[in-house]
């Protein structure tokens, strides 16, 4: 089974049908719908035909218990813990097309004090940069891939997002990503060229490193 740790959210998509129109109406499609990077690892590792758990916190409240309720009704096992409010992603799309995300994760980066259960049974922990890049949701991260080499489970990274990286620090991010001792880092070919030399050499330790390009193969 593989587990994940991280963000469950409600993404709000805006297709924009028309330029903004500011101070006033602008046409758009809204839909509301089940996100958050680790939940979605999880869901398509369950359509691809295999097990898969998700570890995060959701908030206390009708939007953390819909979300739960369709994750589990992928097949998912889900584990968490609700407290505070459920975040939310606001994903603009503009007539070209063009992507904006306006952020709130909220309760989903509260996540502490992790308990040993939550590794039981899996083969392998994914652990999105996202994770790290916050407290505490971070500091229960790396407690649980500690844990997860104590019991011989193979540890997972993935760099996330170029900007996060950047924003973090790359010479910080690149030292939180290989303090877990990874046995897989992922990547696309931005998140690469961002950390740069960060993600090969001697700081990969014998990591397998998978740089990903979209449809394209690895």
């Amino acid at each position: 089974m593989l587990g994940v740790i991280g963000d469950l959210v409600e993404d709000v998509v805006v297709r924009l049908h028309e330029e903004v129109n500011v101070a006033s109406d602008t046409e758009a499609t809204v839909i509301r719908r089940r996100g958050g990077s680790a939940a979605n690892v999880v869901v398509s590792a369950i359509n691809a035909g295999g097990r898969a758990r998700f570890i995060g916190q959701v908030g206390d409240d009708g939007a953390g218990r819909w979300l739960t309720e369709q994750l589990a009704a992928t097949g998912a096992e889900v584990v968490v813990r609700r407290a505070g409010r459920t975040g939310t992603i606001v994903v603009l799309l503009d007539v070209r097309g063009e992507r904006t995300m306006l952020a709130d994760r909220a309760s989903a980066t509260d996540l502490a004090d992790p308990e040993p259960r939550w590794l039981d049974g899996l083969a392998t922990l994914h652990i999105p940069f996202y994770s790290l890049a916050v407290e505490p949701l971070g500091a229960t991260a790396r407690t649980l891939a500690a844990w997860a080499h104590e019991r011989g489970i193979t540890v997972s990274v993935d760099a996330s997002s170029a900007a996060v990286l950047q924003r973090y620090g790359i010479d910080r991010a690149a030292r939180a990503i290989w303090a877990l001792n990874p046995d897989v880092v992922l990547a696309n070919e931005l998140e690469a060229a961002a950390l740069g030399p960060w993600l090969l050499g001697t700081h990969a330790d014998g990591a397998l490193v998978v740089v990903k390009r979209g449809a394209g193969p690895a």
